[in-house]
């Protein structure tokens, strides 16, 4: 999901609505991506994207950055993820799925795997037993 949708956008803001009211000040992005169990990173760029939009601001100082809520209503001109957008991203990653599981099947099926295997296991055969059979003695050859 490369940009912001609306669901999300609306739960970012609730977030921060709801820890500013725990906290009893403005959340840290660190303590929103814990509330809503997601990737510290992720709330930032979906702050950024917030702050661009003006519904939001990730405000920076010397001591801490925290997030504040400009206009929530901005959000309402982002699009909603529709159930036509997720069918289709469900089904372009199924569909890569399936021509990797069929890539590995052909793969194992033919053979080239288990020759590959061999011919690797045959070339260290060969160096083995091109090592000298006993080393020789750096003294000299009295045993």
């Amino acid at each position: 999901m490369s940009s912001l949708d609306r669901r999300d956008a609306h739960l970012i803001l609730a977030a921060i609505r709801v820890l500013g009211h725990q906290l009893e000040r403005s959340p840290r992005p660190d303590e929103v991506a814990e509330l809503l169990e997601l990737p510290e990173a992720t709330v930032r760029l979906r702050a950024v994207v917030l702050q661009d939009l003006g519904a939001a601001i990730l405000v920076e100082s010397a001591f801490e950055t925290h997030l504040e809520i400009r206009d929530h209503l901005k959000v309402e001109s982002l699009e909603e993820m529709g159930e036509e957008a997720l069918a289709e991203d469900l089904a372009d990653f199924d569909r890569r799925k399936q021509e990797e599981a069929e890539k590995m099947a052909r793969l194992f099926e033919d053979g080239t795997f288990a020759d590959a295997q061999q011919k690797k296991l045959d070339e260290m055969s060969d160096g083995l037993k091109s090592f000298p059979k006993k080393p020789r003695n750096p003294f000299g050859d009295a045993e």
